[in-house]
């Protein structure tokens, strides 16, 4: 019976090593496959936060160019109503430099005209509007428009501007109106 018995324990440990051997390559296929569905994860984690990354700074980035539109808008947008105020003011100051009629207005009268012209003046410089300032300055075609073009004998006033026919304005870089001026030719 010990024979037996001792036969019995041999096979159950034959067994026993098999059914280990079995159980380990088992384990170790397991093993194998949860490695690589980390590795499967960690990829994709990697790829999702990539994504999300670029989506986060895109919109960012989306952010600031709507505030920077925002804010162009708003820097332009009151262009129409002080190109109306220019005009306005041409005629004031077409009226103040006509002397005769000038002179022929009651003082009071004149006064009144020259507040409500400062007060515009005021206005538009609140604005960020600016004269452009072309006499004596060479022609730029994106701040002045020639009206007219004088012979000159002088080289240095070739391609000049020798009179401002009308005064231009800018609001800050955006030209709001051009100054019309005789621009001076060589001979």
């Amino acid at each position: 019976m010990n024979k037996k018995k001792e036969e019995e324990i041999k096979i159950e440990e034959e067994e026993f090593k098999e059914i280990e051997e079995m159980e380990g390559s088992v384990l170790a296929e397991k093993f194998q496959k949860l490695k690589k569905e980390l590795k499967k994860c960690q990829s994709e984690k990697t790829e999702y936060l990539a994504g999300w990354q670029r989506a986060k700074a895109d919109f960012i980035n989306a952010r600031k160019e709507e505030e920077k539109t925002r804010k162009d808008f708003l820097k332009f947008a009151e262009a129409g109503i002080l190109k109306e105020i220019l005009d306005f003011m041409d005629s004031f100051e077409a009226m103040m430099d006509n002397q005769e009629l000038w002179s022929r207005i009651d003082k009071n009268w004149q006064n009144g005209i020259k507040n409500i012209y400062n007060q515009l003046t005021k206005i538009l410089k609140e604005h960020n509007v600016s004269a452009v300032d072309a006499l004596g300055k060479p022609f730029n075609p994106r701040e002045q428009e020639s009206v007219e073009s004088v012979e000159v004998s002088d080289e240095n006033k070739d391609q000049t501007v020798i009179e401002e026919v009308s005064r231009g304005y800018k609001l800050h870089d955006l030209i709001l109106r051009p100054a019309k001026v005789k621009v001076g030719v060589l001979k």
